[in-house]
């Protein structure tokens, strides 16, 4: 397996929760966790993308939509289209151009702050306070 580029940070917790609506805090939102079922497929391709397993990432991505669409649904916020956005561009694009999209496209950056910032790690109990790292 050949690492693409330098190991990045992701899950920040001074980045908005990939939850609810704009217009109350929940507690999701105000601890920078992202507990829904769209940001635990997210997830779930990010650890399939940093695996090489890009088919596999393409796979969660397109599990995504559907629960992203649903969530934007609720939530009318311009973060919540943003995540639609984002994943429908990860479901789309081709297994085999995921490598280098990752080095090279401004959108493939655009939209992986986009799912990085809202869908943080959920902390597991008993778990580690480093944030797992996406090999690009």
């Amino acid at each position: 397996m050949r690492m693409l580029g330098p190991t990045l940070m992701i899950g920040l917790a001074l980045l908005a929760g990939c939850s609810g609506s704009s217009d109350s805090a929940t507690p999701e939102a105000s601890t920078g966790s992202s507990k829904t079922d769209a940001c635990d497929e997210v997830r779930a391709g990010i650890e399939s993308f940093n695996a090489s397993d890009y088919a596999m990432t393409v796979d969660h991505f397109r599990k995504a939509m559907p629960l992203a669409v649903d969530q934007a649904k609720r939530d009318d916020s311009s973060k919540a289209a943003d995540l639609v956005e984002a994943v429908t561009y990860y479901a789309e694009l081709d297994p085999d151009q995921y490598a280098e999209a990752a080095q090279s496209s401004k959108d493939f950056a655009k939209y992986k702050a986009i799912t990085l910032g809202q869908c943080v790690p959920v902390q597991q109990p008993g778990g580690s306070d480093e944030p797992p790292q996406v090999v690009t």
